[in-house]
């Protein structure tokens, strides 16, 4: 009788144990270890974003309302939709973001000190701060940014799929896509070189001849035709020049010229390609239809700028 009552005890014990850790799990989770008391940030409640890390800093400033739709700039330009939309999501992911440390003394480990890491500053109506938060090193093993409310000591983790999602580079918000073209769009392209001058283009056949400005028309090698229209297909900048390196450019006169010309029913409209040289690695690229100035790679483009001897077929063998 008396073992049965000690079993009941024991019994009684483990059910306050249990009830009294699911209880505690659950006050963590929902007081202790997620960040709390933010104030609501988001594409719709923010209309300036800033980010800084020592001397560099780069500003986001949204244009338009509900009824005309909104436009985040960065230089006055578009920011890269993608990259834009990545930076929301980690930002949507603060309010669930889990507590991973209370001790000051790790704020240099995980790169949240006062002077450290990247400062996020969340504005509305561009002046009246929202939130500030410090956004320390990413970690490849776990994929977590470090985050501490500025003045706060707890720091914070939330999912970070790569190191760049709050950079406070601005060429890294910017669209390095320069151009996307579709083959099927393309009905011909002209190639305007400081020595040579010709087009290619698809004859009643189908089939891509390349022509000289005398009018004369020789049948196109398909491997060159593939290769310029899979580099139009997805031709991507490695960075973007500043103003003071454009100043005295001049693409009224380049290096080399590629006009595409598509369909009158295609996605993309026909655009010119100019390039100027810039180093042994790189050259400079602009398109009438932005203000920017493209750097791409030589390497990256070498299958799109080619030449008549490129084309020709060797019909010796």
């Amino acid at each position: 009788m008396k073992s049965r009552q000690v079993g009941y005890v024991l019994m009684a014990l483990i059910v306050v144990g249990v009830a009294g850790l699911i209880f505690r799990v659950v006050a963590l989770g929902s007081d202790e270890t997620i960040l709390r008391g933010l104030v609501q940030v988001s594409s719709e409640a923010s209309d300036k974003v800033v980010l800084r890390s020592g001397a560099v800093e780069t500003e986001l400033i949204r244009l338009g309302d509900t009824e005309t739709g909104y436009a985040w700039l960065v230089d006055d330009q578009p920011v890269f939709e993608p990259k834009l939309n990545q930076f929301w999501l980690a930002v949507s992911d603060l309010y669930d973001a889990q507590l991973v440390a209370t001790n000051p003394a790790n704020h240099s480990r995980m790169g949240v000190a006062d002077g450290e890491g990247i400062e996020v500053s969340f504005f509305q109506d561009r002046r009246s701060l929202q939130e500030k938060l410090i956004i320390g090193e990413w970690k490849p093993d776990v994929r977590l940014c470090y985050v501490r409310r500025a003045g706060a000591d707890d720091v914070f983790g939330i999912p970070c799929a790569q190191d760049h999602t709050f950079t406070p580079e601005p060429d890294g918000w910017k669209n390095p896509v320069i151009a996307a073209i579709l083959p099927d769009e393309v009905e011909s392209i002209e190639f305007t070189y400081a020595t040579e001058q010709f087009a290619v283009t698809t004859n009643p056949d189908g089939e891509w001849v390349i022509v000289f400005p005398e009018g004369q028309a020789e049948p196109a090698n398909p491997m060159a035709i593939n290769s310029v229209l899979g580099s139009l297909q997805l031709l991507v900048s490695s960075g973007f020049a500043d103003e003071r390196e454009t100043e005295d450019l001049n693409f009224a006169a380049p290096d080399a010229m590629v006009r595409i010309i598509t369909a009158s029913d295609a996605t993309t409209p026909t655009t010119r390609l100019r390039f100027l040289n810039r180093d042994d690695l790189t050259l400079y690229l602009a398109i009438p239809s932005q203000a920017t100035v493209f750097i791409v790679e030589k390497q990256r483009v070498q299958g799109l700028l080619l030449t008549t001897q490129d084309f020709l077929l060797d019909l010796g063998n």
